[in-house]
């Protein structure tokens, strides 16, 4: 039988740099699992049993915060992966990065795939550790959970990124800047504090936006079509809330550097949603969506600089007369056939208490022509719009009576694409700055 060993240690500060590889499909010495593996090492059978409340996320410690590897399921879920020997891993609370400890020490997790605890019995190979049922989150809340936190702190990390370094690295964000107090997101994130207390519409200001891009001259060369207006007054198709479209809002330029900014990063990565708030510093859950099957790149920081992402950003400012310090990055969306993202509201069912308040406006922007399906579909309404290169949808989320109220109505989908693929990005905008909400780490996941 395979013994089943648990090690809780203190982190050790082992700083590994990735050696890059070139690994065949049958080379057995060659794996691209651990920061450290080369041809040089052999892999190991690893397995990781969790028999802890809690569901775990497994990350290779490469020295500095960590790769993600797996997630654990509850009370008796095994994880199998392929390790070499020298690899160190540790647990964190799923979709968050809160470090699971033994409360008797305090003390982190930590795994080290060593030689000596192979086992050879002919049934059972290899290594594995246990996660015990008293593993716990800490009961110390400022607490940093690298060891590489006073050296980031040391670098300035604790003001030039505020949010994740007092979640993740608060005790030495207390020690260079006395930010200690600021882990509690309640004292974190209100708007005074954020300096975001000026709405971008008042009552009135949804109508009088939209009847702009619908009779002003200065738009047509975007060529303006109102697919719905209240009282199908200047032309829409339809009689209800405003929704419209410029059918040539992007250039091909725009829509390529949109897309190659979408391979920056992470690049595509399965959608997600946000969880329930599971601590006092605001961490949110991150979890795989249930609603969505497609994929999405965040286009941020390098994404943001490309000059074709830049123009559109600031096209949609000069429309709108919204600062971009109330945009949220660009979501750039990859739906392949059969994916689909099921009926949903862009801003919350309520009143919304958030430093950003709504999600008051969606600028949607296709990136393709879809050869077939992949409308997006307002469900209440019974409205479709197609999914056309180079076409900006654009629609608000509240009332224009009352733009701190969600308009109900906005309901809508993306339909499956049965052929082809489809490409899209979306600004969304709020009433208030969400800039300074997410720098200081206030919109929830920090996974």
């Amino acid at each position: 039988m395979i013994t089943v060993i648990a090690l809780p240690l203190l982190w050790i500060c082992v700083i590994a740099h990735a050696q890059e590889t070139t690994c065949s499909a049958d080379d057995e010495t060659c794996s691209d699992i651990g920061v450290g593996a080369s041809t040089a090492k052999r892999k190991i059978p690893t397995g990781f049993l969790n028999l802890s409340p809690y569901r775990a996320d497994i990350h290779y410690d490469d020295g500095w915060f960590g790769q993600y590897v797996a997630t654990m399921e509850t009370n008796g879920e095994t994880v199998h992966l392929d390790t070499f020997f020298g690899d160190r891993f540790f647990v964190t609370r799923h979709g968050v990065r809160e470090g699971l400890v033994d409360p008797a020490t305090d003390e982190q997790y930590f795994f080290t795939v060593d030689p000596s605890l192979e086992q050879n019995d002919g049934e059972n190979n290899g290594v594995q550790f246990v996660l015990p049922s008293h593993a716990a989150p800490s009961k110390t809340k400022c607490k940093d959970r690298y060891p590489v936190c006073a050296k980031e702190a040391k670098r300035g990390e604790c003001t030039a990124n505020p949010g994740w370094m007092i979640v993740n690295c608060c005790e030495s964000c207390e020690l260079k800047e006395g930010f200690g107090h600021l882990l509690d997101s309640k004292v974190r994130c209100t708007r005074e504090r954020l300096n975001a207390t000026i709405p971008a519409w008042k009552e009135g200001s949804l109508d009088d936006l939209f009847t702009k891009w619908a009779s002003d001259n200065q738009y047509v060369p975007y060529h303006p079509r109102v697919i719905s207006s209240p009282g199908k007054i200047l032309g829409a198709e339809h009689d209800g809330p405003w929704i419209m479209v410029f059918d040539s809002f992007l250039d091909d330029d725009e829509i390529n550097a949109l897309l190659k900014g979408a391979s920056f990063g992470a690049g595509f990565q399965r959608s997600t949603d946000q969880g329930s708030v599971i601590s006092g510093s605001g961490e949110k859950e991150k979890v795989i969506s249930t609603h969505r099957t497609s994929s999405n790149a965040w286009c941020r920081q390098e994404c943001e600089e490309l000059e074709g992402v830049k123009r559109v950003s600031s096209r949609i400012e000069k429309f709108t007369g919204i600062p971009q310090n109330n945009y949220e990055s660009f979501q750039i969306l990859k739906y392949q056939v059969g994916e689909y993202y099921k009926s949903h509201h862009d801003s919350s069912s309520n009143k919304d208490n958030s430093v950003s308040g709504h999600r008051i406006l969606t600028f949607f922007l296709y990136l393709n022509d879809v050869l077939e399906g992949g409308h997006t579909h307002f469900t209440r309404l019974d409205i479709s719009v197609k999914p056309k290169k180079g076409r900006a949808l654009v629609w608000p989320s509240v009332l224009n009576e009352d733009p701190s109220t969600p308009d109900l109505r906005m309901y809508h989908e993306a339909r499956p694409v049965t052929k082809g693929i489809k490409f899209a990005a979306n600004h969304w905008i709020h009433q208030y700055d969400s800039k300074n909400e997410n720098l200081w780490g206030c919109s929830g996941s920090f996974a």
